[in-house]
C-alpha cells in the first residue's frame, strides 16, 4: 500500500511538471484565448487515479506555473477552473470509457466551463464586458472541443496500451500471493489435524458420525459419498454400520485419472485394495458405479474451512469437478475444530459447502 501511495505521488508530481510544460511553453495564451495541451496531463492523472489527481494535477499545475512562469497577471479563477477540469474528467472518465462519457467530458469542459466560466474570471479580471467575452471566445471553444475529443480519444488508446502489461504482471503477481498463502494455510491445518492423538481423533470423528446421522440431510439420502480417512482427516468408518442398517448405499471415490474420480460401491471386504501410498480405495472391476446426478448426499473432507462454509481441499481438485454434476445431492464437508479458519480464500472454482460438521457445532 505505502509503495503504491509513493508510486501515485510520484506520477502527480510529474503529471504537474508536465502540465506546467504544456500549458507555459507549448500553448497559445492571450489576454482572452488560450489554446493548448495542458488537459493532456490532466486527464493522465483522472484516468489513472480519479477526479481527486485530476484536480490536484490541473490546480497545482496551473498555480505553479503561474508563480514559476507568469504569463500576465495570476487569478486564482483559473486555477480552478483547471482544477474542476481534472474533476469532471475523473467523474466521467476514471476506470471506465465510453464514446458518449469522453463527447460529455470535453463539453462539460468546453461548452461549460470554457464558455460559461472563464468570462467571469476575465471580466473581473480586465474589466471587460461579459457577453462580448462569450463570442469572442467561441472560435476557440469549437476548436477545442473538437481537438479534446480527439486527443482524448487517442490517449485513452494510448493509456490502455501501457497498463495492459501491468495489470497482467500486478494479477500475476497476486495471484503468485494467493497461491502462496493457500499452500501456507493448507500446510498449517494439515499440521493442526494431524497434531491430534488418535484417541482424540477417534473421540472427534464419532461425535461428528453421531452429528451427520442426526441431520435431515442423511435421514432423507439413500445414495451417500463419504471417503475413507487419510493423514488425520476424520474418519467416517463410523458411520458404515448405521448406514447399513438404516438401508443407505455408501460409495466411496477413486481417482481413475489426473482429473477425474468416479464413486464405487463395496460390498465386502475383497472390493478394496491397496492403491497410490498404500491407501486403500475401491476396485473397479468388481464395484458398482453410482453417477454424480444419483447421489442425495455428498460428504467431503477438507484441510480448512471458514465460517462461510468455505472448503480448502487437498488442490487438486477433484471433489470441485466432481461436485458440479451432483444436481440433487446436498453437499456437505467434515472436519476437525482447529481446521477453521478465518478465511480459506476461495476461489472462483471452489464449490461452497451447504453445512460443515465439526465435533463442536455444525456450521450453516
Amino acid at each position: 500500500m505505502k509503495k503504491k501511495s509513493t508510486q501515485m505521488l510520484v506520477t502527480i508530481a510529474l503529471l504537474v511538471a508536465m502540465h506546467i510544460i504544456l500549458s507555459r511553453f507549448l500553448s497559445i495564451n492571450a489576454w482572452n484565448i488560450k489554446i493548448g495541451f495542458a488537459f493532456v496531463a490532466v486527464f493522465v492523472g483522472a484516468y489513472l487515479y480519479g477526479p481527486i489527481a485530476g484536480a490536484a494535477v490541473g490546480g497545482l499545475g496551473d498555480f505553479l506555473g503561474a508563480i514559476l512562469f507568469p504569463i500576465g497577471a495570476y487569478f486564482p479563477g483559473f486555477t480552478l477552473n483547471c482544477a474542476l477540469t481534472g474533476v469532471v474528467m475523473g467523474l466521467l472518465l476514471y476506470k471506465k470509457q465510453t464514446p458518449l462519457r469522453v463527447v460529455l467530458t470535453a463539453a462539460i469542459n468546453e461548452a461549460g466551463i470554457s464558455m460559461w466560466i472563464t468570462p467571469i474570471w476575465i471580466s473581473i479580471l480586465y474589466g471587460s464586458p461579459y457577453w462580448p467575452l462569450i463570442i469572442s471566445r467561441l472560435p476557440q471553444i469549437g476548436i477545442l472541443f473538437v481537438v479534446e475529443i480527439v486527443v482524448i480519444f487517442l490517449m485513452i488508446k494510448v493509456m490502455e496500451r501501457i497498463k495492459a502489461p501491468q495489470m497482467m504482471a500486478e494479477k500475476a503477481t497476486s495471484t503468485d500471493d494467493l497461491k502462496e498463502k493457500r499452500k501456507e494455510l493448507r500446510k498449517a491445518k494439515k499440521a493442526a489435524r494431524e497434531a491430534l492423538s488418535d484417541e482424540d481423533r477417534t473421540v472427534k470423528s464419532l461425535s461428528i458420525v453421531d452429528s451427520i446421522i442426526g441431520s435431515e440431510e442423511y435421514k432423507n439420502a439413500k445414495n451417500i459419498l463419504i471417503y475413507s480417512a487419510i493423514r488425520g482427516e476424520v474418519s467416517l468408518e463410523g458411520l458404515r454400520e448405521p448406514a447399513e442398517n438404516d438401508g443407505k448405499v455408501l460409495a466411496y471415490p477413486l481417482v481413475i485419472s489426473a482429473k477425474e474420480m468416479i464413486a464405487l460401491v463395496p460390498k465386502s471386504e475383497e472390493d478394496w485394495t491397496e492403491g497410490f501410498h498404500g491407501i486403500m480405495e475401491p476396485k473397479k472391476e468388481t464395484c458398482e458405479e453410482i453417477k454424480p446426478e444419483d447421489f442425495d448426499l455428498v460428504i467431503c473432507p477438507c484441510t480448512a474451512f471458514d465460517e462461510k462454509l468455505g472448503r480448502m481441499g487437498m488442490g487438486a481438485g477433484y471433489y470441485d469437478r466432481f461436485l458440479t454434476a451432483c444436481k440433487k445431492a446436498h453437499i456437505v464437508a467434515v472436519a476437525f475444530e482447529c481446521q477453521k479458519a478465518d478465511s480459506v480464500m476461495a476461489q472462483e472454482w471452489d464449490m461452497p459447502m451447504e453445512k460443515v460438521f465439526t465435533e463442536e457445532k455444525v456450521y450453516g
